[in-house]
């Protein structure tokens, strides 16, 4: 049974979970009966390389899209106001995210990458839009601005994951100290104690420093250079709260 058969075998399922589909059958779906369904799962569609036909989709409420290798952008956000949760996983080609400032009313939003690891964003300005966001998962390999400032401006954030290298420590003592302390996040701190240690070099790591370029060490041996580390963070936690006027370096 083809896809579209299925699909008129079910007229009273909301929610969709499809993949393999190229642009031509991508459009004839949104066309055709693209308006029956609130939620739609796009699973390795790599071939689709327009997504504005989901512009006429104004009831949509969730879509997940995972893997992507010819679009460069999403769509006007602004025509799926209804639109709360927005995944989008392992685009290549997916460098700007201006689209993402009209989703207005997103509350939980994840970016970046799933598996491969490549995905490059020009800037996070953007997201500093999303003033209901409650829920982010932003996991590129690489902002080329190098900025973290626009993530400050998510005051209402619940959760947040990042990689823990992703910015400098003094960028994310920074970020700690303009989020709400409320925020569930691993990245927020100095340090990561690793639930399971791994050994390198013939030495036992148990503890991740988190930030940029920074090493995983032992608690034990290292324990004067982790507090040290610590203590920094801190301060300019301390600092960043105290004026905020002053920014963090750009990593």
């Amino acid at each position: 049974m083809s896809l579209f058969s299925k699909i008129e075998a079910s007229p009273g399922a909301t929610a969709l979970r499809v993949s393999g589909l190229d642009q031509s059958s991508f459009e004839q779906l949104v066309s055709d009966y693209g308006t029956q369904f609130k939620e739609i799962e796009f699973w390795k569609c790599p071939k689709l390389e327009d997504l504005t036909p989901l512009e006429d989709l104004s009831e949509l409420r969730i879509v997940s899209i995972f893997w992507n290798q010819r679009t460069a952008r999403l769509w006007d956000l602004a025509c799926t106001p209804r639109l709360t949760a927005l995944r989008v996983e392992d685009f290549t080609r997916l460098h700007r995210l201006d689209d993402i400032a009209s989703g207005q009313a997103l509350k939980e939003l994840i970016l970046g990458d799933a598996v491969w690891g490549k995905s490059v964003f020009e800037t996070l300005e953007p997201l500093g839009k999303l003033r209901n966001l409650l829920s982010l998962g932003l996991l590129p390999k690489r902002i080329v601005d190098g900025q973290v400032q626009p993530l400050g401006s998510l005051v209402n954030l619940k959760t947040l994951r990042i990689p823990f290298n992703l910015f400098t420590t003094e960028q994310v003592a920074w970020l700690r100290a303009h989020l709400p302390e409320t925020v569930d996040s691993e990245a927020l701190a100095a340090t990561l104690p690793l639930t399971t240690p791994f050994h390198d070099g013939g030495k036992p790591r148990d503890v991740l420093l988190i930030g940029k370029r920074k090493p995983f060490l032992n608690s034990e041996l290292d324990a004067a250079r982790i507090r040290k580390h610590e203590l920094s963070f801190q301060e300019m936690v301390a600092a960043f709260r105290a004026d905020p006027t002053l920014n963090p370096k750009v990593s």
